[in-house]
């Protein structure tokens, strides 16, 4: 067996900042009134001497314009289901360990991606479109896999010798032991896991009890703990927790997209569709207000869902700021024949998600992004810079665009057009050009043009 395991530290934090994150001057921390310490902080806050499990009161005095989060576990155990969401698109074999650690099984999956490398940059490219802060590491079991990210390894191991050898570099500390279990290691002499490893584990029963032992040989992978493998609901619940206040019904649209995205991932995995999404606005001292956008007919794209939010949120009036936002969708429906393109839909998001996680790794991250589309209709004075891409955007511009331009001498059939562009008055470069879609005998698809003499031009090529 080969598991990874993500330990998403600052979880809660990652998700109050879906808008517009703060600036690096803003300071804040996530804080748990039952503990009274700190539970999660950004960079600011560290920068400015805060430590995670230290008091209110001493981080208060270290830094007086700090923002305080109250810490709810429930919420950020609803973002572990959101994410495991995400990565259930590409892997079946999750395990959720709540409220912000989450374990992959990797083996099994292995052989559709064509290798190791291939899979976990599938994995890591889902985790970076996230916008999450992790730590992460791979061992021969959950636990093993555990130990390794939350000592910060961030490797992915393969070997059983690689993994050994970094267990050995952890404390006691990070494992799932008490902290009277590991007290009582340490008083006969065991301070760290690779003095743990080497014990038989006949010696330790004698002086501990069987939690102990069981824990010690599913960290050994001699025993196979049982796993509850995660599933998606049957209904689909999720909600956000801003870190400020919103007061201003337009503002909310980046947080209600946010839950409608996630709600489209599970519904894709479930070839599902729904006509109704019921949005749920709390307030601090007002009955929470129920929104429910809805559709003449089950809707599959983001951008439908999208449009009908914004109609709606014109003409909802607020009686106080909203400070958390829910979505809960219980009726599904089955896909007719006539949302096909659902389906091919789903498969080519799949698809775009293994060429990606491929071409990265082969050429690295560096070598691969995505087209920046321009302000400006004239391909030629767009930008050639590229981003680095989460997943290939669809665009009706062609992928490849030529730097010079080529008589169009093959033989070919227009698919699409003509889109008359007439542009560049403001700058002297004035351009009158009818743009079709071509396609050449030997099935490739053209971006070609017509200017006003009547000779036609090859601008680029569609992939």
């Amino acid at each position: 067996m080969l598991w990874a395991y993500f330990h998403y530290y600052q979880l809660f934090l990652d998700n109050t900042e879906i808008t517009a994150p703060p600036t690096s001057s803003q300071a804040i921390v996530v804080y748990q009134a039952a503990n009274n310490r700190i539970m999660q902080a950004n960079q600011a806050a560290r920068e400015a001497g805060i430590t995670l499990g230290m008091g209110l009161a001493q981080a208060g005095a270290l830094c007086p314009q700090l923002t305080i989060l109250d810490y709810q576990q429930a919420d950020e155990t609803h973002r572990l289901t959101a994410l495991a969401n995400r990565l259930y698109q590409l892997v079946a074999d999750i395990v959720l360990l709540p409220p912000n650690g989450l374990a992959v099984r990797l083996d099994p999956s292995m052989k559709y991606y064509g290798g190791l490398s291939y899979l976990w940059q599938a994995l890591k490219n889902e985790m970076t479109a996230a916008h999450v802060h992790f730590s992460y590491a791979t061992g021969w079991s959950v636990e093993a896999a555990k130990v390794l990210a939350l000592n910060g390894a961030n490797q992915v191991f393969q070997h059983n010798s690689a993994i050994k050898q970094a267990l050995a570099k952890c404390p006691l500390e990070h494992t799932d032991l008490t902290q009277q279990q590991c007290f009582a290691l340490h008083r006969v002499g065991i301070r760290d896991i690779a003095t743990l490893l080497q014990m038989p584990v006949t010696e330790l029963g004698k002086r501990f009890d069987n939690s102990l032992i069981q824990y010690l040989c599913a960290l050994r992978a001699e025993v196979v703990p049982r796993y509850v493998y995660y599933h998606p609901e049957s209904h689909f619940f999720s909600s956000l927790t801003p870190s400020y206040e919103i007061s201003e019904n337009t503002r909310l649209l980046p947080w209600m997209a946010q839950l409608m995205e996630e709600f489209m991932t599970y519904a894709r995995l479930r070839n599902k569709l729904s006509a109704c999404l019921g949005f749920e606005l709390h307030f601090r001292d007002e009955q929470a207000l129920s929104v429910c956008i809805q559709s003449a007919t089950p809707l599959y794209k983001s951008a439908q869902w999208h449009s009908l939010m914004l109609l709606k949120l014109e003409t909802l009036t607020l009686p106080a700021p909203v400070i958390q936002l829910s979505l809960t969708v219980s009726e599904l429906e089955e896909l007719e024949e006539q949302t096909t393109d659902f389906f091919t839909n789903r498969v080519h998001v799949f698809a775009q998600k293994q060429l990606l996680s491929r071409l990265q790794t082969r050429l690295g991250c560096e070598a691969v992004g995505a087209p920046i589309n321009g302000n400006d209709h004239r391909l030629d004075q767009h930008q050639s810079a590229l981003s680095a891409p989460g997943a290939l955007p669809a665009y009706t511009l062609p992928s490849i665009c030529l730097s010079q331009l080529q008589p169009l001498c093959a033989a070919s059939h227009i698919e699409h057009g003509p889109i008359r562009l007439h542009t560049g008055w403001w700058d002297g470069n004035i351009q009158k050009r009818d743009y079709y879609i071509a396609r050449a005998s030997d099935g490739r698809r053209m971006h070609v043009f017509k200017d006003a003499e009547g000779s036609w031009f090859v601008q680029g090529w569609y992939c």
